[in-house]
């Protein structure tokens, strides 16, 4: 490569049966992050300095919600019971009979859930969680569960202690990260989601495998079947210039068959 191995000019990442190529028109440097100088100007904000806090709240989150993605796909069957096995993921939404809308309070009441479950179950459950405000302001949680054996609703709601727990079935979701996503940050300019944590995680995931080498990139590319392809886009940023995407998804390409 003419870049001298300081720079790449693709990149693909691998969540799981999800495959997302990156074809960059400018050259990326490794290990090379941008950081946005900011700077504090005493006084009453103006309407400038809002729309600008909201802007970078939307790009935080959309970051955000392509990292849980990709968590959640990589994460899904990667698991195995004591027979070998793998668990079937389990996503459940948290609530609470109580109106509360305070996140500090609620984050410490999911995070006690949490720890019940584990030492009930004698291991550590591996999981992802959004909060989410209802329209009345109560906060409740959606979780995907990746080791979770089956407990019983009702069983779920007696560990958990605050309100009813609803089980959604996934079974037929091809794309489980994308699903559990459009929980995440449905109305972005909410202060109360203001120094918050979008999503938790718990500490054993795995990671997405992240490939910038050209020639491994290709090699993986014209190995996957063309009808997995899921979805194109080309898109523009003063950094990286032009910039194409495309997505594979495997899973598509069992459900056909």
């Amino acid at each position: 490569m003419w870049f001298n191995g300081k720079y790449f000019s693709c990149k693909l990442i691998i969540s799981g049966p999800i495959y997302e190529f990156y074809d960059y028109e400018k050259p990326q440097r490794k290990g090379y992050q941008l950081k946005k100088k900011c700077c504090r100007i005493l006084g009453r904000a103006s309407k400038a300095d809002d729309e600008e806090r909201i802007e970078n709240r939307i790009k935080t989150l959309h970051r955000a919600r392509s990292k849980l993605r990709r968590l959640i796909n990589t994460n899904i069957g990667t698991f195995k019971d004591e027979r070998g096995d793998p668990y079937k993921p389990k996503f459940a939404t948290l609530t609470f009979a109580e109106n509360l809308k305070n996140l500090k309070i609620t984050n410490k009441t999911f995070r006690k859930f949490i720890k019940k479950l584990n030492y009930l179950l004698g291991y550590n459950v591996e999981y992802n969680g959004v909060p989410e405000f209802q329209k009345r302001g109560a906060v409740h949680y959606h979780v995907i569960f990746y080791n979770l054996p089956y407990i019983p609703a009702g069983k779920l709601a007696e560990i958990w202690g605050q309100g009813y727990i609803k089980i959604n079935k996934i079974d037929d979701v091809d794309n489980v990260g994308a699903y559990v996503c459009k929980y995440l940050g449905k109305n972005v300019s909410d202060e109360r989601l203001a120094g918050n944590k979008c999503y938790f995680s718990s500490r054993g995931l795995k990671k997405p495998v992240e490939i910038i080498e050209e020639t491994q990139v290709e090699s993986v590319r014209t190995a996957l079947p063309e009808p997995s392809k899921t979805f194109e886009s080309i898109f523009h940023n003063d950094y990286t210039g032009k910039v194409e995407y495309t997505q594979y998804n495997l899973m598509r390409v069992c459900t056909d068959v």
